[in-house]
């Protein structure tokens, strides 16, 4: 059975937030778990108390683990990945993406505008390809040291606002994907920021998380201006 943490909204002064406002989905990477997300759902919560943290663990156990326990999962399996198989491994979970998603919006009573998927590396990939099949899934992304499967193609349709943070000396997910991802959604006039924190490697660190929750809460202020014009 998948593992699946959700947090309730943190208090405010001394009373608890009785509803959500926002709900955050993180997807970790290939070889970790739900836990190792964690530590950035509450450090998103800090800047974004009124939301919903919901850490769910991959679909399946990855063969080279890299938990202590052994208990690294893998949204799709990694054995044998390369570019020609990756789209049709992503498009074989995604509709269990979209059920997950679904069902906490429904438990939490928040609309797909006010979702967002917050994913590193593997769970990157998989938030990014999930909002590009599903336009009204979710109203954002933050994607840490990810890629695109496949570069939107002209004429894609996509409802969220995309924030891509990459390490400069990111050896496993070149900064290259993410360079090119955000002139393809420029392109396209889809809303992206792009951050390249220049001394990063592959890794989630305090600063990434700070880029990232920064760029979420900017974004949404600026969505929040255009609704009163």
């Amino acid at each position: 059975m998948q593992q699946v943490y959700r947090f309730g909204p943190a208090c405010s002064g001394s009373a608890p937030i009785e509803s959500a406002r926002h709900l955050f989905v993180f997807l970790h990477a290939s070889g970790a778990d739900a836990r190792s997300m964690i530590p950035a759902a509450f450090r998103y919560q800090g800047r974004f108390p009124s939301a919903a943290l919901v850490v769910p663990s991959g679909f399946a156990r990855c063969a080279q683990r890299l938990s202590s326990d052994g208990g690294g999962q893998q949204w799709f399996s990694t054995s044998g990945l390369n570019d020609e198989n990756r789209m049709a491994r992503i498009s074989a979970i995604l509709p269990k993406i979209e059920q997950l998603v679904r069902r906490e919006q429904t438990n939490h009573r928040v609309p797909a505008e006010r979702t967002v998927l917050i994913g590193y590396s593997q769970g990157g990939t998989v938030a990014l390809e999930a909002v590009k099949s599903t336009p009204e899934l979710a109203g954002a992304v933050v994607a840490y040291s990810a890629r695109f499967a496949r570069l939107p193609r002209p004429g894609t349709r996509m409802g969220a606002r995309i924030h891509l943070v990459h390490g400069g000396c990111d050896s496993v997910v070149s900064r290259v994907y993410a360079e090119r991802a955000a002139r393809a959604l420029a392109c396209l006039h889809i809303p992206v920021t792009l951050d390249i924190i220049e001394d990063l490697g592959h890794a989630l660190t305090h600063e990434a998380i700070c880029r990232g929750s920064l760029r979420l809460l900017q974004g949404i202020y600026e969505r929040r201006r255009a609704t009163l014009h």
